[in-house]
Parts: C-alpha cells; structure tokens; sequence
C-alpha cells in the first residue's frame, strides 16, 4: 500500500512502496532529500530539517543547521551545517556537515570532522572520521587528530591512528616517480591563476618582504652554479629525493641506505638552520638572490592556494613571502641553507614550530618534494611547484 506524508516546514515528501522501500525527495527550499531502504537504512537531507524512521530502526535526519540525534542503540550524532545523518538498522552511523559533525558513542568515544567533513561508525564499532579542515578523535585510548584535508581512522577495539593528506601521522616519506612528480606539477601550473609579487600586489601587500634589490627577476629560473657561486657552496649539489634517496622509516631518517639522524632529530636540525634566518640581519641594502614562486600542494590537490616566494643573500640567508591566496593573507619567510648539507628550512610568520624543508638545489628545479616538519611530532611531504608568471610582469 503507498501512501504520502508531506512534511511542511520542511518540504518533505515521503513515499512507501508496498516492500517498504521508502524515498523523500526536497522540494524548494529543502535543498535534500531521505532514502529508507528495505531493511531499515535511511539518509535524509533538507534545509531546515527532516527525519525519518524505516521500519527496522534506520534513521536519517539532516538539516542546514545545527541539529542533534540519538539513535536507537544510544549514538548521539551532532550534524554540521548543511548537514546529514544516517543511522543503519544494525547501528551503523553516518554523519556529515560541511562545517562540520560530531558523533559520541555510548562507549563514550567521541568523533568529530572539521569543514565539509563526515563521520562513518560501523555497526561494530569501526570508525572513520574525515574532514577538509582537520578531523579528531577522542576516545577511552586516547586521541588523535588531523589537519587539512585530513582523516582518522579507528578499529572496533579503539586503536587509532590520524592521517593528514594521505600520510599516517608521525615522521613519513613516500616514494613519487619522476612521471607523476612531473605530472602533478604540470595540472598545478595550468591551474594556476592567481596574480601575485608584481607591482601592484606589493602595493597591495605593504608587509610583504621586499629587498632593496633583486639580482635578477624573481621569475628567472636559476641555475645550480648560480645559486652556489653565490651562497659560497663549492661542493656538489646534494641531491633530497625524499622517499627515494632520504627515507623515514621506523622513526630514523635515512640518507642513500644510511642512519644520518633519529626523526625528531632531524626535524630538529631544520628548525635550528630556520632560526638561524630567522634570528639574522641581514643588511637593508644587500642584493638578494631569487630561488623562484613556488606552489605548496599535497595528495590530489590541483590548484595551488598557498604560494612561497624565496630569495637568498650571500651568508645563505633565506628570506621571502607566503601568501594564502583564499584569504588575500601574506606572512614574512625566514630561514637559511646550511652550506655543509645544503639542506634549505625555512618558517613562516611567528610560526615557528612549523617549518618547511628541502635541499638548496632542489629549490632550482622545476619541481620538488618537500618536508614540512610539525615541532618533533610529525613530519609531512608535500610538493613545491614552480608557477610561471601570471603577469607577464618580471618585477
């Protein structure tokens, strides 16, 4: 037998077959919608809110606003904005918000996503938790969480562990062949478009790092002799293929098969060779050294948002701008190369636990990998593109 429940306040349609499949489509204003199947799975949606029960205790609600469930078996579930639930016929539970949703167990286990971020717990008790702006998990063995496009995934027993960008949390390389290096910096570069370091963006970004003179245009690509002529290096370049000729492994970085350092050591070092430029003045009018604009991308990411302009002096002091794109922000460089390893770090702003990595030679490519260290936590590769000039500007 069908019949027809219109939930007003929500725009909500509600049509049962006579196997009890059950769909609810939004109309107008709902922007959503709520599928029941057979066996009692829901998913809802709407702008205000809507909700439903299928016959073997599925449940689904959704909603443009923050709204709070509890299931059958005990699971609260807290929908973000723009948001839905779903809740299984076994307890298994969905939830998803774009800004955001949180779901508590009755274990006591708590899961919660950032920005356009979901939350899945299986029937058994599985969790995953993601979110485009940082995930975290609190439970009876702990916590973890995860940043940007970012995720953490936890088992039935309550064993965790955070990923960020596709990489577990923790000190990690992975190896990337020279194809999908190549490949990858290729999309980035025809994505491309934003206008910055010309004229009228300095004009635009008075804080913003400016020398008192550049060597050459900041779009010249430089050369290794260049760059080493000038910073004093006579040795030959150092080579950081991260994952292929340095790896992390089992919290030890190696270099071409040998231990040079524990992890945190490592990371350590960088931060020391960052504070060094930072701590450093250099003379107002000094010449400085273009090393190029890079985009700073990680996993699939195809367009680059977060841009870093480097230069460096002759005592190897690194000094430049990174500019959010999205948010039209600009934050000071400051780190050095150590000559003797020719690793190049650098950090951000007052940002100085979070600093970013990779050999001098390597920032005289097209494109390279890059260590991006969190205090001695945890460290993530990413990948430096270099962008052409939108502007055709070449000062």
């Amino acid at each position: 037998m069908k019949f027809t429940i219109q939930i007003l306040g929500a725009a909500l349609v509600f049509v049962a077959g006579p196997h009890t499949e059950a769909m609810a489509r939004g109309f107008g204003a709902a922007r959503g919608g709520m599928a029941v199947g057979p066996r009692g799975g829901t998913f809802s949606g709407g702008a205000r809110v809507g909700g439903a029960v299928g016959p073997y205790g599925g449940f689904g609600a959704g909603g443009a606003q923050h709204r709070t469930y509890t299931a059958p078996g005990g699971t609260t579930i807290q929908g973000g904005r723009v948001g839905g639930v779903g809740v299984g016929p076994l307890g298994g539970v969905h939830a998803g918000g774009a800004h955001g949703a949180r779901v508590t167990t009755p274990g006591g286990q708590s899961f919660t996503t950032g920005g356009r971020g979901g939350v899945t717990v299986g029937p058994a008790g599985g969790v995953r938790a993601s979110g485009a702006h940082g995930a975290a998990i609190s439970g009876p063995f702990g916590s973890a969480a995860a940043g940007y496009r970012g995720g953490v995934t936890v088992g039935p027993g309550g064993a965790g562990v955070a990923r960020v960008g596709g990489a577990a949390v923790g000190h990690t390389t992975r190896y990337v062949s020279p194809y999908a290096l190549n490949h990858s910096a290729a999309v980035v570069r025809t994505g491309y478009h934003y206008t910055a370091f010309n004229t009228g963006w300095y004009r635009a970004h008075p804080a913003a790092w400016y020398p008192a003179r550049w060597r050459v245009p900041i779009w010249v690509v430089p050369p290794w002799p260049t760059v080493a002529l000038y910073c004093g290096i006579s040795a030959p370049p150092v080579i950081y293929d991260y994952g292929s000729t340095v790896v992390i492994e089992n919290n030890n970085v190696y270099y071409n098969g040998e231990q040079v350092a524990t992890a945190p050591q490592y990371a350590e070092q960088a931060t020391q060779y960052a504070d060094r430029g930072r701590q450093a003045k250099p003379s107002a009018d000094e010449d400085w050294q273009p090393l190029g604009v890079f985009g700073l991308v990680q996993g699939d990411e195809k367009i680059a948002q977060n841009i870093f302009q480097l230069a460096v002096n002759k005592g190897g002091i690194i000094r430049g701008n990174y500019y959010d794109a999205v948010a039209d922000n600009t934050l000071q460089v400051y780190g050095a190369v150590d000559p003797k390893t020719q690793r190049a770090a650098w950090s951000i702003g007052e940002k100085k636990t979070i600093v970013f990595e990779t050999g001098v030679n390597n920032l005289t490519q097209e494109q390279t990998p890059v260590l991006v260290h969190y205090g001695t936590e945890r460290t993530q590769q990413m990948l430096l593109v270099r962008l052409p000039d939108p502007g055709g500007e070449k000062k």
